[in-house]
């Protein structure tokens, strides 16, 4: 049968069913809470009337020990059987009495009370006088006695031997106050005390906190003595608690009704206002349903579209934009993968190789701005083809680098055949815009046992063996050994040092005399740049020049140098005789020729300190001029029409180019180690010398023979025409003080033994020694006036060294 609701009712329906369903859910959690606080209270309470029984009985005991001792001390007395002329007076709280239940001695103060109870114990069932035990509580007055009556034992009986008992009794009141039977009351419990009727006739009320029994209450029986025969049933007293409030508060149920009603009145109304705010959402869900399918196919095309963003995003991200090739991002990205799948024991080791491409900024400027780019994927592809049997990945690391990662390495010396087999690609020229290029790459690389590292310090260690091959020239391809890691560590800790290294006063000078070789006199020095480190002792510039070449100092530095030379030529030509002309030469490097201020800065310096152009010259090396050609000869113009004489420096260990000779304003030409060579040929040596010296003359150049070693050197050079000289033959680099010593008065050195003086004020530090294995080429173009033989254009190694490197 169906029941039908009227609707403005309806709408109600869910609130009530809500609301019944809170009420019968809320009354039940109220009957369980009921039901556990009653058994948690009782549990309690049967703790605490256990508690107390045990103090009462204590109490009995204590009474009991009492009493027997006054029968012990009866049994001495009567002894001998003979009744005593007078009773000894007991203690307060104990009364003799006979067998018939007559008080034969009490204390004064204990009569009526004595009396009493012997009454009550002689009217008392006589089964129980013959044994020991408690009997009573006898009810005197209004006070409650309990009482303990004990034979006095008075030994073997004789005739007319008297038969005494001793009865102790105490107030049933101060019995309980001695138990401490107030705390019941303070923590919150009514009580009864009374004692079982005989034969089970029911209980006789003693105390109580209320009148009338306590139902539902926890009870215990309070038992006498056990050395004590009871003659009045196995409980002699019996103890009944319950809590002041009930077994469950009235309070508490009460509030527990109100919180029901509460929660009842709030799901009732939540419900009803619940189900019309679902209705007036239905409502506005039907017009937003018709509002969504209209533009869902709108949002379909969209989400469509962005999904094709989102691929083209990812793939720029991770990939290189000009070359396509992936990137370093997603080459560390694969590299961690390949670090974790070797933790896991997927994979065995990995090589990692950075490719560096030499001269790939020459090729934009002369190319086009991006033939690099093509550059670089022509190069990725050979490398492709190469490999093409190994599993590897090949992405952009930067600029002018490449990255691979080849997976599965057997041990270093497969790493290694990789980076010669990438070596190996690049050796037939690259056609790059109707032009045919050849390049130089420069290797590192590391090879991978453990997946324990990090990707970017596994990455590190192929940079800092690339960085090594960049820093040797005889080295195509360097494979990372533990100690480069330190060596980084220890250029990366010098360069931080070379930045507060003039703010410190670090830098020093030293002076390498220059001999005129007819004269046999010094006419000049040049100037050699050392850093004293509080570390690493006394640095030569080889340590740290190019160091400060890429850290951008090399401009204050050269500009300190300058400033120094022109303060120590204004206080030699003081020093010096008049007349006495001599000067001091200073290497400017090619960043320092970049310097726009540095004419400017030049005049200043020597108008402070008072400094004439002829004491002072520069030299700068081919390497020097090549960098910004138009930005050398405006900044050498500039010292020329100061009067500031320039030298070329280094003449054969660079381009060896006669048009830098006649472009820039040359006023002397250095060469480097004339009659020092590996040709086959010392004839062939020497005549190249000539050849240079006599080029050096038709040019109006005045040449500067370096690394002079020998008196045999020097005489050869004379003979050749070689105007001036320098090297360990005439003089090592000293301190300013010991060129100044030269210039007053040199000393040529004997014809047998070369001598070498050492820098003065630096004890147990050296210049750099010759390297024999730096070597470099010169093609020199010779000239003669008649004709020559195949030797017109011939190729010499020569040596550096020589008193160290220069400061550029």
């Amino acid at each position: 049968m169906r029941i039908s609701i009227p609707a403005r009712y309806a709408r109600w329906l869910p609130a009530v069913v809500v609301g019944a369903v809170v009420v019968l859910s809320g009354s039940r959690l109220i009957t369980l809470s009921v039901r556990e606080r009653a058994a948690e209270m009782r549990t309690a309470a049967q703790a605490v009337v256990r508690q107390h029984a045990q103090r009462i009985a204590t109490e009995l005991q204590a009474l009991a020990v009492r009493t027997r001792a006054e029968a012990q001390r009866a049994a001495l007395i009567l002894r001998d059987g003979n009744r005593p002329a007078h009773w000894p007076v007991p203690p307060r709280g104990i009364f003799w009495m006979s067998a018939a239940g007559t008080v034969v001695s009490a204390a004064e103060a204990d009569d009526r009370v004595s009396g009493a109870l012997a009454s009550d114990w002689a009217a008392s069932d006589p089964a129980w006088h013959a044994s020991a035990g408690f009997f009573g509580p006898v009810r005197y007055g209004s006070e409650w006695y309990v009482a303990a009556q004990l034979p006095s034992e008075p030994g073997p009986q004789r005739p007319g031997a008297p038969e005494v008992r001793v009865v102790g009794y105490e107030g049933l009141s101060a019995l309980l106050i001695r138990a401490h039977f107030g705390r019941l009351v303070n923590e919150g419990y009514d009580f009864e005390l009374s004692q079982p009727e005989p034969r089970g006739a029911g209980q006789r009320p003693l105390f109580g906190s209320q009148a009338g029994n306590l139902p539902g209450a926890v009870t215990i029986g309070i038992a006498t003595p056990a050395d004590l025969a009871a003659g009045s049933g196995p409980d002699y007293l019996q103890l009944a608690i319950r809590p002041r409030g009930g077994w469950y508060p009235a309070q508490l149920l009460a509030t527990d009704i109100g919180v029901l009603a509460l929660l009842t009145w709030i799901f009732a109304f939540g419900t009803h206002d619940l189900t019309q705010s679902v209705g007036r959402a239905r409502t506005a869900l039907a017009a937003t349903r018709r509002r969504l399918h209209a533009v869902h196919e709108r949002l379909a095309a969209e989400i469509e579209q962005h999904r094709d963003l989102q691929q083209n995003l990812e793939h720029v991200r991770f990939h290189d934009l000009f070359t396509g090739l992936p990137n370093r991002r997603y080459f560390l990205d694969q590299l961690d993968r390949a670090l974790r799948d070797m933790r896991a024991r997927r994979r065995r080791r990995v090589a990692i190789v950075l490719v560096d491409i030499d001269r790939l900024k020459l090729i934009n400027d002369t190319l086009g701005p991006t033939a690099g780019d093509e550059l670089m994927v022509q190069v990725a592809q050979r490398f492709e083809t190469v490999l093409h049997d190994s599993e590897f990945l090949l992405a952009r690391w930067g600029g002018d680098q490449l990255a691979l990662l080849a997976y599965d390495v057997d041990s270093g010396a497969a790493a290694q055949a990789i980076a010669d087999q990438l070596q190996g690609a690049r050796q037939e020229p690259f056609a790059l815009r109707q032009h045919r290029v050849r390049i130089a790459l420069r290797v590192g690389f590391t090879c991978i046992d453990s997946g324990l590292q990090r990707a970017e310090e596994a990455a590190r260690e192929a940079d800092v063996a690339l960085s090594v091959a960049r820093r040797n020239p005889g080295a195509l391809s360097v494979a990372y050994t533990p100690g480069m890691g330190g060596a980084a560590v220890s250029l990366v800790s010098l360069e931080a040092d070379l930045h507060i290294a003039l703010a410190r006063n670090e830098f020093r000078l030293l002076f390498q005399p220059i001999v005129d070789l007819r004269a046999r006199r010094v006419v000049g020095a040049e100037a050699l740049l050392r850093w004293r480190h509080p570390v690493e002792g006394l640095l030569g510039p080889e340590k740290f020049l190019a160091l400060a070449e890429e850290a951008r100092i090399i401009v204050p530095v050269t500009r300190w140098v300058i400033q120094r030379a022109c303060r120590l030529a204004a206080e030699w030509h003081r020093r010096l005789p008049a007349g006495a002309d001599f000067y001091i030469s200073v290497n400017l490097s090619g960043s320092a020729l970049r310097d726009p201020g540095l004419p400017e800065f030049v005049a200043r310096v020597m108008q402070e300190m008072g400094t004439s152009a002829r004491h002072l010259k520069f030299e700068l090396t081919e390497g020097g001029l090549i960098a910004d050609v138009a930005a050398a000869h405006d900044v050498l113009a500039a010292f020329h029409r100061m009067g500031i004489e320039l030298m070329l420096d280094d003449f054969g260990t660079g381009y060896s180019s006669l048009s830098y000779l006649q472009l820039f304003p040359f006023d002397y030409v250095k060469i480097d180690r004339p009659l020092v060579s590996r040709a086959r040929s010392e004839r062939a040596s020497g005549a190249i010398a000539a050849a240079v010296l006599q080029m050096a003359s038709s040019l109006g150049l005045r040449a500067i023979a370096e690394v002079v070693e020998t008196q045999e050197t020097a005489q050869a050079l004379l003979g050749m025409g070689c105007e001036f000289g320098q090297g360990y033959f005439f003089s090592a680099p000293v301190e300013a003080e010991e060129a100044l010593r030269l210039l007053r008065n040199y000393e040529s050195p004997p014809a047998a033994v070369p001598t070498v003086r050492v820098a003065a004020a630096e004890p147990n530090v050296e210049d750099t020694a010759i390297d024999d294995s730096q070597t470099q080429v010169l093609t020199a173009e010779l000239e003669a006036g008649e004709p020559q033989s195949d030797e017109s254009t011939q190729v010499l190694e020569l040596k550096t060294g020589g008193g160290g490197v220069k400061l550029p």
